[in-house]
């Protein structure tokens, strides 16, 4: 087959490039683990980069040529850098490069095997096989300077491995892992996240603001597996489940704004954020009397802002010790105490002695956390019951 006639084969099967690039990623997906994960962005980045090294497979192979020409090559550097810094493994690209590389050779023989001789096949499985050794070195280079930039500045690293959970950049647990891995991280999960506003009067020599708030927090909890960042003005913690009662307490001792979530995976870390974070804004300035805030003042203030909540998610992170089995008395207490406004009067209402309202009023803080006898806690309970079953 001629130039003329391989330029033909190649044009019409550059037509229906997007099915043939359908069928080469399903492979890759099904061949590579680390990608089954990917969504989103993600999967169009994997669909353009195979679409365009089919394009320039059969533009090549139309000319004759055997070997990827030098600004392909770059284009591939600059892939392998891309990939280090979302952290998909090395071995893990060049492995899906090479499945979808045998799994274009065979669709495209597949497609115009009545219109191509051996001949023109081989010298498509040679293009093929030489640029393999050449996406894979080029993928390997550029992967690794930027893992070496990205060595160089390990705390820069990890402020923003912090931040990408935060935003959602990478939502699936094989990314987080793979780059967790690239940079030598074993991030909490699940973990807790802090968010704290020292606020534009506070002063933190010898540093400022909010940076100087994450790492004073930091040292305060004595976790060097935390993760710390600054988000508007904010500084952002990641600490493991089991020091989130220590961050509390530090956080009690300073006049910050800040909110203490409860334990969850890292894949669920951006809606933490804009859970926590929201929190921090909309709440008034009595609500940090006690300390930070914690799930249950964050979901009401949820609610109550539009955040990312519902009403039965209120209702059970609020009140959710108390519609275990054998405690529908309590709930029963603190909504008459609410509806009465009194605990002598509730306790008439109930027919129950004075002091046994009080005792159920203390189991009622004991197992929820909330105070109904304080303001903020008790509008937090107030709110919940208004929306309970």
């Amino acid at each position: 087959m001629g130039r003329e006639q391989r330029a033909r084969v190649s044009a019409e099967l550059s037509r229906d490039r997007a099915a043939l690039v359908d069928r080469i990623v399903a492979e890759v997906y099904a061949e590579v683990p680390a990608y089954r994960g990917l969504h989103g962005s993600q999967l169009a980045e994997v669909r353009a980069i195979a679409g365009w090294l089919v394009a320039r497979s059969l533009e090549l192979w139309a000319d004759g040529c055997v070997r990827l020409p030098p600004e392909d090559l770059e284009r591939l550097r600059e892939i392998g850098r891309a990939r280090a810094a979302d952290g998909r493994s090395i071995g893990a690209v060049v492995r899906a490069h090479r499945v979808g590389s045998a799994a274009a050779v065979r669709l495209v023989s597949e497609q115009a095997g009545d219109r191509v001789t051996a001949t023109d096949v081989f010298a498509l499985s040679e293009l093929w096989l030489t640029s393999l050794d050449q996406i894979s070195e080029h993928l390997a280079a550029g992967h690794a300077e930027a893992a070496r930039h990205l060595d160089a500045d390990v705390e820069r690293a990890r402020r923003a491995f912090l931040d990408d959970l935060l935003i959602g950049r990478q939502a699936s647990l094989g990314a987080i892992r793979d780059r967790a891995r690239t940079l030598g991280l074993a991030p909490p999960d699940p973990g807790v996240l802090v968010v704290a506003d020292p606020g534009p009067g506070e002063e933190h020599p010898p540093r400022g603001g909010a940076v100087s708030a994450a790492m004073d927090l930091v040292e305060a909890v004595g976790r060097p597996d935390a993760l710390a960042t600054t988000r508007s003005g904010r500084a952002v913690l990641l600490v493991p489940a089991g020091a989130a009662a220590r961050a509390a307490g530090v956080l009690e001792d300073r006049p910050w704004r800040a909110c203490v979530l409860e334990p969850r995976a890292l894949t669920d870390m951006s809606a933490a954020y804009r859970l926590a974070d929201g929190a921090v804004e909309t709440a008034p300035p009595h609500a940090f009397g006690g300390g930070p805030l914690g799930e249950a003042d964050a979901c009401v203030l949820a609610l109550l802002n539009g955040g990312p909540t519902t009403p039965e998610t209120v209702r059970r992170t609020v009140l959710g010790p108390l519609l275990a089995d054998g405690r529908a008395h309590l709930l029963e207490t603190l909504r008459a105490y609410f509806r009465a406004g009194a605990a002598t009067t509730a306790a008439d209402a109930l027919h129950v002695h004075p002091q046994t309202l009080r005792y159920r009023l203390r189991r009622v803080r004991e197992l929820t956390g909330h105070d109904p006898h304080r303001p903020w806690p008790r509008f937090v309970l107030e709110t919940a019951c208004a929306i309970a079953r």
